[in-house]
């Protein structure tokens, strides 16, 4: 993670514990949203808007987009996830990220991709709050609620799109 500044560093724990956690808690194919996590949008001056799904109050963070800067790429991690590729999924929309594999020694593995906010799945995720995680076979949905869909459309319009 060197690429990244220290202060837009994820602090995800325990990662692959808590994704699993989130995998198992729902049946075969398609998975519904874990309770326990909710979309928070965060956008403290000098870093940028973020937008993190995970536990609340708590660092355990699962997927993160980053905007450092307004209509400049947008930063995807996702902890608890291996491979070369980030899928994330919005109703008929697939993207499927170039990632790099990344263990800053303290929160674990994580993978790190980049995308412009006007891909097609993150278009859709800011139009309708739907949005899944495609891992080993299996759609993870992480869509945000009602209320949540309002720190989803914030984000987008803080990052210029």
């Amino acid at each position: 993670m060197s690429n990244i500044r220290p202060s837009v560093r994820l602090q995800i724990l325990p990662t692959a514990a808590a994704l699993a956690a989130l995998l198992l808690s729902a049946c075969a194919h398609e998975r519904p949203a874990n309770p326990a996590y909710a979309w928070a949008y965060l956008n403290e001056p000098g870093e940028g808007p973020k937008l993190a799904y995970g536990r609340p109050s708590s660092d355990e963070v699962l997927l993160m987009l980053a905007c450092p800067t307004a209509g400049g790429p947008v930063e995807v991690s996702a902890a608890g996830i291996e491979g070369e590729a980030i899928a994330l999924s919005s109703r008929d929309q697939t993207s499927r990220l170039a990632a790099k594999a990344a263990d800053d020694g303290v929160t674990g593995p994580l993978l790190l991709a980049r995308t412009t906010p006007r891909d097609p799945a993150l278009g859709n995720f800011r139009r309708t709050g739907d949005l899944a995680i495609l891992n080993a076979g299996q759609r993870h949905d992480i869509a945000a609620s009602g209320d949540e869909r309002r720190g989803v459309k914030a984000f987008f319009k803080a990052c210029g799109s």
